[in-house]
């Protein structure tokens, strides 16, 4: 009965000291700290103000870009870092061709951001856009980078102008009446920026 009873008691201990090595190597290894200041967040701003002087004006028949420019009022455009930190801001002028757009019209189209030069708008790069800038973005047909630029100080500002017309060699004779009359042309514009 001694055999048992020191088997027990070997036992008992030996899971006693199993027991105790695990619970002080548990509160060992098992660290935690409490934090005794505040945690602090700083941010920047970033904040832009657009200011727009008129809409886009356009007349509807084939011009010439000398016409253009004579006749046109263009549509004007001052982007301001509103920001009291100097924050680098990269922006892109964004001309959102709208779905109700005739696609034939679309390579006709003719703009012109500096009264000097001007160029077909289906040459321009495109840009998917954030769908938080665009009220619904199945309204787009193409978004097309008209300017970019960089404010890199505080109240820095950019403007910009943007010319759009029917090119004159849009109607040849009476191909005109088919191919582009009675088309639809929709735009408006996007500002989107980033912190740089």
């Amino acid at each position: 009965m001694n055999y048992k009873r020191t088997i027990i008691l070997l036992s008992i201990s030996i899971i006693t000291v199993v027991l105790a090595t695990a619970g002080i190597t548990y509160a060992y290894l098992s660290f935690s700290a409490v934090q005794a200041t505040p945690n602090v967040l700083n941010s920047a701003c970033f904040d832009l103000a657009i200011s727009d002087s008129s809409y886009i004006n356009y007349i509807g028949y084939p011009m010439s870009q000398a016409t253009a420019f004579q006749n046109l009022k263009p549509y004007n455009l001052t982007i301001t870092n509103t920001c009291t930190d100097v924050v680098n801001t990269s922006y892109k002028v964004v001309l959102n061709v709208l779905n109700d757009s005739s696609p034939e019209l679309l390579p006709h189209i003719k703009y012109s951001t500096n009264k000097s030069t001007s160029d077909y708008i289906t040459k321009l790069e495109t840009i998917s856009l954030p769908s938080t800038l665009i009220e619904k973005s199945s309204t787009v047909l193409e978004s097309y980078i008209v300017a970019e630029g960089n404010l890199d100080s505080t109240k820095k500002s950019a403007s910009h102008v943007l010319y759009l017309w029917l090119d004159e060699n849009a109607c040849n004779g009476n191909e005109c009446q088919t191919s582009i009359m009675g088309k639809k042309f929709s735009a408006q514009i996007s500002v989107y920026s980033e912190a740089t």
